[in-house]
C-alpha cells in the first residue's frame, strides 16, 4: 500500500469492533513524536505515536459513552442506515471518507434509534478513523492524524419537502457536540456534493451550531465536482459512480434495517 492516492483495500467496510487505543500523555513527556528521529525506525516509531497520543482521548471517551458495550447487529444495522465508507487515502496520504449523507438527513432513519444510541454508534464509528490514521501513519512514515471527509446530499430534497431534516436537527446538534468535545479538528477537508439549492436554509441553520474552524472547512457543490475529487484523491480512490474506477464496496442507504 503507498501512501498516497491508495484505494481501499477488499472488505474495508465490514463492521469492527472499536480497538483500544495505547494511551500517551504528551504532558509528561511520553509523546514520543516532539524528539526528533534519528533514523528511518524512528521516524516512523514518531509518526505511528503521535496518532496514538491523538486517539489516547477518543478511547475515553469511546469508554465513557459504553461503546464497547454495543451488540453487532446494532452495528450492522448502523451501517446499513448510515453508510460510511473509507474509500482509500487522498494526495496528502490521509484516509478518504465518503458518506450518503443526504439519505441519512432525509430519509428519517435517525428514529431507528434513541439519541444515546445513536451518539455511540457514531462514536464507534468515528474510532475507525483512528484506526485508518494509524494505517496512514505507518505507510508513510509520518503522523496522520486527519482525514477528507466527502458527502453526497443526493437524498435531501425529499427530506426537505416532508421535513424530515427538521426532525434530525436536535440529534444533529447532540453529534455535533459529540465530535467536538472529544474528536476536534480531525477532519482536513469537508467536500459535500449534489447539494440542491433548496437546501441552503437548512445548512445555514445547521452552521449555527458547527464550529466555526469546522465551518469554514466546507465546500458546497451542487453536482458532482469532477475535477475537484482529482485534485484531492487519485481517480483510482473515487469510487465509481461518481467518475472514479475505485469499485469498492459502497452500498446503498436503506431506509430499514
Amino acid at each position: 500500500t503507498t501512501c498516497s492516492s491508495a484505494a481501499a483495500p477488499s472488505g474495508s467496510a465490514s463492521v469492527r469492533p472499536p480497538r483500544s487505543h495505547p494511551r500517551s500523555n504528551p504532558k509528561d513527556g511520553s509523546d514520543k513524536s516532539a524528539k526528533a528521529g534519528s533514523g528511518a525506525d524512528d521516524d516512523l516509531m514518531n509518526a505511528t505515536e503521535h496518532t496514538e497520543a491523538t486517539a489516547a482521548t477518543s478511547s475515553t471517551a469511546a469508554t465513557a459513552t459504553g461503546v464497547t458495550k454495543l451488540c453487532p447487529r446494532d452495528l450492522q444495522r448502523y451501517q446499513k442506515l448510515r453508510v460510511r465508507v473509507f474509500v482509500g487515502r487522498d494526495r496528502k496520504g490521509q484516509p478518504v471518507l465518503f458518506e450518503r449523507l443526504g439519505h441519512f438527513l432525509g430519509s428519517g432513519v435517525c428514529d431507528h434509534f434513541s439519541e444515546d444510541e445513536w451518539i455511540r454508534l457514531y462514536i464507534w464509528d468515528l474510532e475507525r478513523h483512528f484506526v485508518e490514521m494509524r494505517k496512514a501513519s505507518v505507510d508513510c512514515g509520518r503522523a496522520i492524524t486527519r482525514f477528507t471527509y466527502v458527502a453526497d446530499a443526493e437524498g435531501i430534497t425529499s427530506g426537505i419537502m416532508n421535513r424530515a431534516v427538521w426532525r434530525v436537527m436536535p440529534l444533529l446538534k447532540a453529534l455535533t457536540r459529540a465530535v467536538e468535545e472529544h474528536y476536534p479538528e480531525i477532519a482536513d477537508k469537508i467536500v459535500l456534493f449534489n447539494v440542491p439549492r433548496i437546501a441552503s436554509v437548512f445548512y445555514r441553520a445547521v452552521r449555527t451550531f458547527l464550529d466555526p474552524v469546522t465551518a469554514e472547512k466546507i465546500e458546497l457543490h451542487s453536482g458532482i465536482p469532477t475535477g475537484e475529487f482529482e485534485r484531492i484523491m487519485s481517480p483510482s480512490v473515487i469510487p465509481v459512480e461518481y467518475g472514479g474506477t475505485n469499485d469498492v464496496e459502497y452500498p446503498p442507504a436503506v431506509t430499514t434495517a
